[in-house]
């Protein structure tokens, strides 16, 4: 966390598309439709520092993106895993865009 915040490593799980926000840290997603995006806030309104980890349920046969701002992939997506396997990806704001840590 970038210590200008009081959020906590707060889980908040989903199963359909959704936007991160300044309470989370944690994603678990369980897609129910297929793709699930899970949305980052733009690089600037969001505090330098912030993490999300979003994570793909195991059991889950969707595909589940994270989509916004996205420079450390060259790309505005990145796929969570693939079908059958529990995966997750971090990305940290350097203030200008999202960086993909894993």
């Amino acid at each position: 966390m970038s210590g200008f915040d009081n959020t906590s490593y707060t889980l908040r799980s989903v199963t359909v598309a959704t936007t991160a926000t300044d309470n989370d840290y944690y994603v678990a997603v369980s897609p129910s439709t297929n793709p699930t995006n899970v949305a980052l806030p733009a690089p600037a309104t969001a505090i330098p520092g912030r993490v999300y980890v979003i994570r793909r349920d195991a059991t889950a046969t969707n595909v589940v993106n994270i989509t916004g701002n996205i420079n450390g992939t060259g790309a505005a997506t990145v796929a969570v895993g693939s079908a059958g396997a529990a995966s997750s990806v971090s990305v940290v704001n350097n203030g200008a865009t999202w960086l993909v840590c894993s």
